[in-house]
């Protein structure tokens, strides 16, 4: 399977929820950033964060993960001195001019944006590993509005969040409720031709990979091919 799925946080993601999304990418090589492994009924291939709060709020349950043989990706940190034989330590950096895009593994950087985004940290991974296709998956980069507080798909089911962004759009959104340049960091991506990336949000606010809708991304996945 020449493919991966990646699971952000947006609440777009709820959209795929009620029409089966679990169950259709149960067989899929799916990596879940931040929270979403704790809402998904099977294991992911990779679990994916960049911060250090965290880990420090989820310890437990990332070292479980660990014992079921999922594979823990995250930011060199010391923190992880006295862990780190079950974690998969990587330097980054949020510098766009030291995007190594396929080749960040052997320069040993990866590369997660001025905002320090688990959900770029994962898709910079995934390029490193020269995935061909990429689907991405609450990858929404905030909501349409300032009024609009639904930044998060599980923000209603799961206690003790620790994120920054949740029901937050003004991290996203200056007060003229535009978009933050931000955003622009995902620019660097363009850069990889030879591998697609579909971004499963018509709506996201990120505008550089091609648009699609669940009942797209599920007729493209149909039958594990």
């Amino acid at each position: 399977m020449n493919r991966v799925v990646l699971v952000g946080g947006g609440f777009s993601i709820e959209e795929g929820i009620e029409k089966g999304l679990w169950d259709k990418i149960s067989k899929e090589k799916v990596w879940s950033c931040n929270y979403a492994f704790m809402t998904m009924p099977f294991l992911p291939e990779k679990e994916i964060w960049v911060d250090i709060q965290f880990y420090r709020h989820n310890t437990e349950e990332l070292q479980a993960l660990h014992e079921k043989g999922v594979k823990l990706h995250t930011k060199k940190h010391p923190t992880y001195a006295g862990v780190q034989e079950y974690l998969q330590l990587h330097e980054s950096t949020r510098e766009h001019q030291h995007y190594y895009g396929q080749e960040a593994l052997e320069k040993n950087m990866l590369y997660y944006g001025q905002m320090g985004l688990s959900g770029m940290f994962a898709l910079s991974l995934a390029i490193a590993l020269k995935t061909p296709e990429i689907y991405l998956l609450g990858y929404d980069f905030g909501t349409p509005s300032l009024k609009d507080v639904n930044t998060h798909y599980y923000q209603k089911d799961l206690k003790h969040v620790f994120s920054t962004g949740m029901m937050h759009p003004d991290v996203y959104r200056d007060p003229n409720n535009e978009i933050k340049s931000f955003l622009n960091d995902f620019k660097v991506y363009l850069r990889e031709t030879d591998i697609k990336i579909w971004n499963v949000s018509p709506n996201s606010n990120i505008p550089f990979f091609e648009k699609i809708n669940y009942d797209q991304f599920f007729e493209r996945i149909k039958d594990g091919k």
